[in-house]
């Protein structure tokens, strides 16, 4: 607003956006990053080979459950870590995107700013009397 700029905003929440942290994808941006070995190897020993399954009550008379099966994409629900190796895993998004932008990350709550040139002034017609 100072500069007379006009300004586009873009927020978006990304829905289930911890559900799709590609596994093989976050553990070579943790090595990009300079993660060593040893936290490269509990990092893998927590994201792989965990199970779940789901369990269904019907009027509150029956269960259903599902198989277990393996979490291939994902991190922990409701661990303190969730956020940051999320971050981790899109903190490369600004560089993809043009000089006249500006991104805010926080956690899956992403908002784009986009910037342009100086907001012309529209010239006052004269009436002619």
């Amino acid at each position: 607003m100072n500069s007379k700029s006009q300004v586009v905003g873009i927020v978006y929440d990304l829905a289930k956006a911890f559900d799709c942290v590609t596994h093989d994808i976050l553990i070579e941006k943790l090595k990009y990053y300079g993660v060593n070995e040893t936290n490269i190897d509990w990092m893998k020993a927590y994201l792989h080979n965990r199970k779940q399954e789901v369990d269904i009550t019907v009027n509150n008379v029956q269960n259903y459950s599902s198989t277990w099966e393996i979490v291939k994409r994902g991190v922990p629900q409701g661990s303190v870590l969730e956020p940051l190796l999320f971050i981790i895993c899109i903190s490369d998004l600004p560089r993809h995107i043009n000089h006249f932008t500006n991104v805010v990350l926080f956690a899956d709550d992403t908002s784009i700013l986009i910037t342009g040139g100086k907001k012309k002034k529209k010239k006052k017609k004269k009436m002619k009397i």
